[in-house]
């Protein structure tokens, strides 16, 4: 008796392989894009978790805490301000602040990463950075940051303007509260993200930045950096723009594409700006 034995063919298993193929890249995309969606969540849930702590700072104290300090200060970074009110009183307890931010005995703290100040979308090859100047080289590394304070605008309205005096609600010549913020609270941006600030260190008295051009410009004249001016803009890994932190606690994207004048008019806090119509409201 002869015995068959059915199978597939050559062929038969070359369209297989095909349809499996793709699927696969139909899939894959989705998969992304749902992946995506839920880190942008995450991004913009940070904001608010840094919006809530910041009103509450501000309803014990009656300002915002200043967007940066002298560097060799024994003052607090805004970020490390409002540990309390992120549910981190341990870590805040274990600052020194007799001490500069990059004393010795603040190395404990300021090397503790904290999922609040990072974006998920942001490229994790490492999760610190080491402090610019003049902080000496021999100091470790700190926990990165992927946000940073808003000190103002400059050269979005003309090429030729500065940030002096400061426009912006995060500033460093004085604490900013709620009444000098006159162009409006849901009409002013407090944070935002920078995630390659080379700055952006939440133990660092001075992350904070002016803008000087367009969301998630890229940095042309300086190539050792990914974004505009050292990293210190407004910028993200998000496709189309970035997400910013308002004065009144809420959260929005921004799009890249938004017009100088609505950029300028975020960026500042009595400017008597009007958001355009490209603007996230």
């Amino acid at each position: 008796m002869r015995i068959t034995r059915s199978g597939l063919t050559l062929v038969e298993v070359l369209v297989v392989i095909a349809i499996i193929g793709i699927l696969i890249a139909i899939l894959l995309p989705a998969v992304q894009m749902a992946r995506e969606a839920a880190r942008r969540a995450q991004c913009q849930n940070n904001l608010k978790q840094m919006g809530i702590a910041l009103q509450t700072y501000h309803d014990t104290w009656k300002v915002f805490p200043r967007g940066s300090w002298p560097v060799t200060g024994n003052n607090l970074s805004w970020s490390a301000s409002i540990l309390p009110q992120l549910e981190q009183q341990a870590l805040f307890n274990l600052i020194n602040q007799n001490a500069p931010f990059y004393d010795p005995t603040n190395f404990s703290a300021g090397q503790t990463v904290l999922p609040v100040f990072i974006c998920p979308t942001s490229p994790k090859d490492t999760l610190f950075r080491q402090c610019p100047g003049p902080v000496p080289a021999t100091t470790p590394m700190y926990a990165r940051s992927d946000y940073g304070a808003m000190d103002g605008e400059r050269g979005l309205r003309a090429s030729n303007a500065t940030n002096n005096p400061e426009r912006g609600p995060m500033i460093y010549v004085a604490n900013i509260g709620i009444v000098d913020i006159t162009d409006g609270l849901s009409q002013t941006v407090q944070i935002a993200e920078a995630p390659e600030g080379i700055k952006s260190i939440w133990m660092d008295v001075r992350n904070y930045y002016d803008q000087s051009g367009p969301i998630n410009a890229p940095a042309t004249t300086d190539p050792q950096y990914v974004f505009l001016d050292f990293g210190q803009e407004i910028n993200s890994y998000h496709v189309g723009g970035a997400f910013a932190l308002l004065a009144d606690g809420s959260a929005h994207f921004l799009a890249q594409t938004m017009s100088n004048g609505t950029l300028a008019a975020l960026c500042s806090r009595a400017g008597g700006d009007v958001v355009g119509a490209d603007g996230p409201f």
